[in-house]
């Protein structure tokens, strides 16, 4: 029988005192597409800003 905790947010699968990143992520995922997403005041839909130049370095690039 295997031991594990379950994150009550996410519901990922935890090795025994291993903490959950998911709120990190979610704050990181959220500031990224901050940068490209802005709602419109007038009637409160969302849209692309194509206009913004910002880079996203992938993982394991120089």
């Amino acid at each position: 029988m295997a031991y594990y905790s379950i994150c009550p947010k996410c519901q990922a699968h935890l090795d025994p005192n291993e903490p959950c990143d998911c709120e990190n992520e979610d704050n990181s995922k959220q500031a990224i597409f901050s940068k490209f997403i802005s709602i419109n005041a007038k009637t409160g839909q969302l849209f692309f800003q194509y206009d913004n130049k910002v880079e996203i370095s992938q993982k394991g690039e120089s």
